[in-house]
């Protein structure tokens, strides 16, 4: 049988039976998700945090659903690709669209309509994971894009990968689940030239990529 003892600030003689488990259990309960919070939040906090506790400059995206993320990152791709054509085409109507889950098969689609350019982009974006790596997830390379863009969101930076439908064709093995075939997990390694997001990277990545 269970023996209660008497709580502080309580007066048990006013309490049945019931109230003063479910009182107890309460208690308890709290306590526990209380210590799991802090324990979290010691966890994270080197890396989200500051020293006095404010959180760093990306700490939105590391708490955001991930389609408000998704969008985010689509968003920066879109206008980062806008701004350097229309200094790379010069002279021409650069057109950049966010397709998004109107479409499907691709997030962004880049036209220059005068020179016959027109380059479909899946956007992933992820947070830093604990060991310093992104995993961008659900890519399918068999749906209709030409090259899929990884974002990835440091507590206080960007960095980011560019590879062709082709090679992820070729390199990603490893389903999202067991049961989802055909949606790939992407994590990035060294040999993805994963790098900080910056214009002078981000142009070079794009005449390796001859897309420049």
């Amino acid at each position: 049988m269970t023996r209660f003892t008497h709580w502080k600030g309580v007066d048990n003689s006013s309490l049945n039976f019931y109230t003063r488990y479910n009182f107890k259990r309460i208690m308890s309960f709290a306590a526990i998700t209380e210590k799991a919070t802090q324990k979290l939040q010691e966890r994270i906090s080197d890396k989200w945090f500051n020293a006095d506790g404010t959180p760093k400059p990306n700490w939105i995206w590391k708490i955001s659903d991930n389609t408000p993320k998704g969008d985010g990152g689509e968003q920066i791709v879109a206008a980062i690709f806008k701004h350097l054509y229309e200094k790379l085409y010069k002279g021409y109507r650069v057109d950049v669209k966010v397709v998004g889950g109107d479409r499907g098969d691709y997030d962004v689609i880049i036209t220059v309509a005068e020179l016959d350019i027109t380059i479909k982009i899946e956007v992933k974006t992820a947070t830093e994971s604990s060991d310093g790596q992104f995993q961008w997830n659900g890519l399918k390379p068999q749906c209709d894009f030409d090259y899929a863009f990884g974002l990835g969101v440091r507590p206080d930076s960007f960095d980011f990968a560019i590879q062709s439908r082709q090679y992820l064709k070729e390199n990603l093995t490893t389903n999202m689940s067991k049961g989802v075939k055909g949606s790939l997990k992407w994590t990035s390694t060294k040999k993805d030239n994963v790098m900080n997001l910056t214009e002078e990277n981000f142009i070079k990545r794009l005449e390796e990529l001859d897309l420049a």
